[in-house]
């Protein structure tokens, strides 16, 4: 075997941990295969330590660099170009690095992608625990790093955990001082990545079985905090995401240019154009929104919401999109008004666009429809009456709905009467088109969860809901939710209540802390870690270079650049010097062993005769001095500080069970010493 530079075993323990540390977190990310390679790895890195393998030769190295161009072309086609690629090509390289490593420098370059491999797990989560348990693995780095560079016959791997947890304690301070005062720059994890995970929530498309497969996940969609202590009743809810105003006859879909996602209209015609389609009615309410990661551009709001920071832009179905996917958890700010009107002049092109329908098909609803508008005066009684429908004939509201062929709103109206929300408002607004009078189809949220402990709103995925916007002349569009005249329980109090009994529900997360919250306790410890996350969020993760002006101005009234560089340079001085204090010990402890602790209190009995042990003064001259002044001593004495000498000096590496042996005859020969000391008779035994 080619010897190269030999690791320690403590160091490579801890190196080894903190690699597995590192991986953990993106095993649930990357192809199973990755992970597998990855142990082969550390496998493969413990038995070169061992000797039972050797390090990969030439070829083995080629062959690699080979493999890993074809798993990168393999990633690039499969998940396209983005994070999730970049960060499984990472990892590999990274443990391919741990079994090549034979320099001390090598090994350094491995510690050091070590923390860079931290820093990735920001680019997907900057969450309590996530930060946690980085905080972990940069302190098990840290140890791997104070383990290489200690006496490779010291394997005090307890104390070198104290050291890192002291190194890591000490630079916090310091963390956070620079989170507070540096100049706030978007970090990378705010940039918009793409990533190989699947888009969550709800889609601009709906078929039946889409939204219901949302109500088998309790997944949080996203929390919602009122300002100034509004709160609303649950049937008020709607967090409105997207208008789907085309169908096929199978599913609802987005007209995509019908919004101001795809910026091809001229923004100040957009805005007069958007202005004059709305009417409201008393003060608006503000509230902010944290919306977990969908993968999607769209942004959920109560109706007519407005952004407050002008960021993103409205669509032309008063709808709302960010500037790219939401590839991270993000923060925003909206206003609406609960009374308002919308577009009570209707334009001819949305006008045709929500009373499309195929051509042929669903006969009998078409016939039903056309009789059921016969048999009243005015649009909406036409629409009440199709609710009425609803509620008085046997229509079940479920998660297990029947499958349904070509004609879906016949046969579920008339054949199969069981479906969930979506069955719902695709059928009611399919009434309304039937007989001309415009509707559509809106996706989004319905309801909440409340959480007392920070008073804001949990809105999870099996709140996903459909309903229908029907337009009335003079009214402009209105809101119906055909879903309420089947399952009133549904929107007076929450899905949770409506399919309490259903099986399906919450089927996809069975260990959800959400399941049990007829727990007390349990539930109770459920919201206040959610409190714990929120809060997180709204002090840590949104500190923004907005937040920090604002905490400035507070502090110290107006912001100029020689206050800030002041204030920098006093807390960096202030916390140097506190971490000066930690690092410097003025009279450092000292660890003595049994043996030394025995011998000391010899020579504090001997200081009870006079014979005091000078500062500085060695053993052996010690002896001298005592043998010189009481002779009587002398040979006890000698023989007592020979035994010293060669257990503390000489054989200094003994066993525990060696140096209790070696301590028992020391004892015995300080009883010979003893019983030369009259004057000590009345001492206790066993000093």
């Amino acid at each position: 075997m080619e010897l190269g530079y030999q690791i320690p075993r403590p160091a490579l323990i801890w190196i080894l941990i903190a690699v597995v540390l590192v991986l953990l977190p993106q095993t649930i990310r990357m192809p199973v295969w990755i992970s597998v390679v990855a142990l082969f790895c550390v496998c493969w890195r413990v038995l070169i330590f061992k000797g039972r393998l050797d390090y990969p030769s030439r070829m083995v190295r080629v062959a690699v660099v080979l493999f890993t161009l074809i798993v990168s072309f393999s990633q690039i086609r499969n998940i396209g170009i983005g994070l999730d690629s970049a960060a499984s090509l990472l990892a590999l390289g990274f443990v391919f690095k741990l079994i090549e490593m034979r320099q001390k420098r090598d090994i350094y370059v491995v510690i050091s992608l070590c923390f860079v491999m931290s820093m990735v797990a920001f680019l997907y989560s900057q969450s309590v625990l996530t930060t946690l348990y980085i905080t972990l693995v940069v302190a098990v780095t840290m140890g791997a790093m104070i383990a290489l560079n200690r006496n490779s016959l010291i394997a005090d791997n307890r104390g070198t955990a104290k050291l890192a947890i002291k190194i890591a304690v000490q630079a916090l301070p310091l963390t956070i001082v620079l989170f507070l005062v540096f100049p706030r720059i978007a970090p990378l994890w705010a940039v918009p990545m793409q990533t190989g995970q699947n888009s969550t929530g709800v889609t601009d498309e709906m078929s039946p079985g889409d939204i219901s497969a949302l109500g088998r996940s309790a997944e949080l969609a996203f929390r919602v905090r009122f300002e100034d202590g509004v709160e609303l009743a649950h049937e008020q809810l709607y967090w409105r995401g997207l208008v789907l105003d085309n169908f096929d006859g199978v599913t609802w879909r987005r007209t995509r240019n019908s919004s101001a996602y795809s910026v091809a209209t001229s923004l100040a015609d957009f805005r007069i154009s958007y202005e004059d389609r709305i009417r409201t009615v008393g003060e608006p309410i503000n509230y902010n929104v944290i919306l977990e990661p969908t993968q999607q551009p769209w942004l959920f709001g109560l109706h007519l919401a407005e952004d407050v920071d002008d960021e993103f832009f409205n669509g032309r179905n008063f709808e709302l999109f960010n500037n790219g996917r939401i590839t991270q958890r993000l923060s925003y700010d909206l206003s609406s008004f609960i009374q308002n009107q919308t577009d009570v002049l209707l334009l001819d092109s949305s006008r045709n666009r929500n009373l499309d329908l195929p051509n042929d098909g669903n006969e009998r609803s078409r016939e039903f429809a056309r009789e059921l508008r016969e048999s009243v005066s005015t649009d909406r009684q036409y629409a009440n009456a199709v609710l009425m429908h609803f509620l008085q004939n046997q229509y079940f509201y479920t998660l297990n709905a029947p499958l349904l062929g070509d004609n879906r709103i016949d046969e579920f109206l008339f054949d199969t009467m069981a479906g969930f929300c979506e069955h719902y408002a695709s059928s009611f607004t399919y009434l309304m088109r039937a007989v001309g009078i415009p509707a559509r189809v809106v996706v989004g949220y319905h309801g909440a969860e409340t959480n007392p402990y920070e008073n804001y709103l949990m809105v999870y995925q099996y709140n996903a809901h459909a309903w229908s916007e029907v337009w009335f002349e003079g009214e402009g569009w209105v809101r119906f939710d055909p879903t309420g005249a089947v399952s009133p329980t549904r929107i007076e109090q929450g899905v949770q209540e409506a399919l309490r009994d259903d099986p399906a529900f919450m089927e996809d997360d069975l260990f959800s802390a959400a399941r049990f919250g007829g727990i007390g306790w349990l539930n109770a410890m459920r919201l206040r870690l959610d409190a714990i996350e929120y809060e997180w969020n709204e002090l840590v993760v949104n500190y923004d270079e907005d937040v920090q002006f604002e905490l400035f101005e507070r502090l110290f009234g107006e912001v100029t650049e020689q206050k800030l560089i002041l204030l920098m340079s006093s807390l960096a001085i202030i916390v140097m010097i506190a971490v000066g204090f930690t690092v410097i010990n003025i009279e450092p402890r000292i660890r003595r062993t049994p043996i030394d602790r025995f011998y000391l209190s010899v020579c504090k009995e001997l200081a009870k005769m006079k014979l005091v042990r000078r500062r500085g003064e060695g053993p052996i001259a010690f002896r001298d001095r005592v043998c010189a002044e009481r002779p009587e001593l002398a040979a006890a004495m000698t023989e007592l500080t020979e035994l010293y000498v060669r257990l503390n000096y000489v054989e200094k590496y003994l066993s525990e069970a060696e140096q209790k042996s070696e301590l028992r005859a020391l004892k015995t020969v300080y009883s010979k010493l003893k019983a030369k000391m009259p004057a000590l008779a009345g001492l206790r035994r066993g000093v």
